[in-house]
């Protein structure tokens, strides 16, 4: 009975109702949980999908607040990783929804791993470089991928479904220059557009659960305020010309590694120390110190000095970001923790 009226009003709406059973059987993974992401996972949760795998590299921090629908004021004191706030989050509105949360930045090292059995992939990704590993990995493993963009005032949407639609390569044979495609960080976003982008992404999914996705579907989507209307620009399947359409899954095979390692450092730095680190000891230590904001948790620990957040992990990985300085990082193991 609390299933039936759980999902009562959902069900009473005819195109959800038929596909509902469909969407409770399937597995979904959402790779990044920015405000995209967010939004996807709650509504996904509101399903009742039977499995979730949350997918993110980072912690909460203020700055998310104002537009990641997850996340509370308690989670950016505590700098919870997102993947850990949302699972809490979540179980809290559906606990019969199985939650995997995976600390972790998505690769084409794990990206095989983190994404098996995926029913659908949903991407709220701020990286292009990310987007065409997934890309390859959606046609490798013929995985229906449903992915959007929202930054400013303007969204776009697109469903690739492997052997009916063309996918990014066909309209993008190759990723954009670093710094030439607006991010979020950088020029804001109308965060109630999120969930527009969030409600087409989900329609197109149920469309290919109820079996009714077929190449007429295959279009870009796009907004663009302070013009409400949607336009639909139709797109005509995989492109002739088209490596990954022809089956060469360049970023998949680390034929971009370098590129890719270059646009994703971008105000993003990592360094692995190969051994253990005292997260007490530090976070004592950077305590005492004028102008740290330290804030530890069981999975890691979050120190913020004026624009600049390291994020500290037991196994040795270090993280900057909030600079274009990668020697931040070499200085803050070397002062703070003797390397």
């Amino acid at each position: 009975m609390d299933s039936e009226i759980r999902y009562s009003r959902l069900s009473r709406y005819a195109p959800l109702g038929r596909v509902l059973p469909a969407w409770q059987q399937s597995h979904c993974v959402v790779i990044g949980l920015g405000g995209l992401g967010s939004g996807l996972s709650m509504q996904l949760t509101r399903f009742g999908v039977r499995r979730i795998t949350l997918i993110d590299r980072d912690t909460v921090g203020f700055e998310n607040l104002g537009h990641q629908s997850l996340f509370t004021t308690a989670h950016a004191e505590a700098g919870l990783p997102k993947v850990q706030a949302a699972a809490g989050m979540l179980a809290a509105i559906n606990p019969a929804v199985e939650l995997d949360p995976q600390f972790a930045d998505l690769s084409r090292h794990n990206i095989r791993e983190l994404c098996a059995g995926a029913t659908l992939l949903f991407d709220g990704l701020d990286s292009y470089f990310t987007r065409y590993i997934v890309n390859d990995y959606a046609l490798q493993s013929s995985t229906p991928w449903l992915s959007a963009g929202v930054v400013r005032g303007e969204l776009s949407m697109r469903a690739v479904v492997p052997g009916v639609t063309g996918c990014l390569r066909c309209l993008l044979p190759d990723p954009p220059p670093p710094g030439s495609v607006p991010t979020c960080s950088a020029e804001g976003v109308f965060g109630p557009l999120l969930s527009v982008a969030n409600a087409i992404q989900l329609e197109q999914a149920g469309r290919f659960l109820a079996g009714e996705f077929t190449a007429d579907d295959d279009a870009m989507y796009s907004l663009e305020l302070p013009d409400w209307r949607i336009r639909r620009l139709q797109l005509n399947g995989p492109a002739q010309t088209c490596r990954a359409c022809s089956g060469s899954y360049d970023f998949l095979s680390g034929r971009f590694d370098q590129q890719a390692a270059a646009a994703c450092s971008d105000g993003r730095f990592e360094l692995e120390l190969g051994s253990a680190i005292d997260i007490e000891g530090l976070a004592a230590g950077l305590s005492a110190e004028t102008g740290w904001e330290v804030r530890p948790n069981r999975w890691c620990l979050v120190a913020d000095h004026g624009a600049e957040r390291y994020t500290v992990f037991p196994n040795g990985r270090l993280v900057l970001s909030g600079t274009q300085d990668g020697s931040r990082l070499n200085h803050f193991a070397a002062h703070w923790l003797g390397l």
